[in-house]
Formats: C-alpha cells, structure tokens, sequence
C-alpha cells in the first residue's frame, strides 16, 4: 500500500519503528523529497493510516502505485 504524506521531515527507520506494533515484518520504503511511503504489512490501509496520524502525518493513500525507490514496485527497468 502506497501513501502521500503532506509532512516532510519523517525518516524511514522511525515509521518502521511506529508500524511494527501493527506487523512485526514490517517493510517500509520512503522517498522523503516527494513525500511517498510504501508499506508492506499485514494490516489495514486504515490500521497503517491510523499509526502514522499519531506520529503527526498528515497521509492519504496513492490511487495508483507509484515507483518508491527501493519498494515493491520496482521493475528494474529504470534507464
């Protein structure tokens, strides 16, 4: 699952660290200067949305998935 976060300053480790207690194997990928996060755990879209509210991101889930660097939706052809 795919967000946009309209708060800049959140580091990676810090929102895996948050997201854990939803799934311990938690994976996140996060490109900081565009304000993108993929998430891949088991919980919700809600759940996940929920935990990073509460770290103070303001968030809403990308329609369509977008290519993070370093997440899932990497095809490897980049030129």
């Amino acid at each position: 699952m795919q967000f946009e976060l309209s708060t800049r300053g959140h580091v990676a480790a810090d929102l895996a660290a948050a997201l854990r207690r939803l799934d311990p194997s938690v994976e996140v990928a996060l490109d900081a200067g565009r304000g993108r996060l993929e998430v891949l755990a088991s919980a919700t879209v809600v759940q996940v949305m929920d935990v990073l509210q509460g770290l103070g991101c303001v968030v809403r889930p990308l329609e369509k998935d977008v290519h993070i660097s370093g997440g899932s939706t990497c095809c490897g052809h980049c030129g």
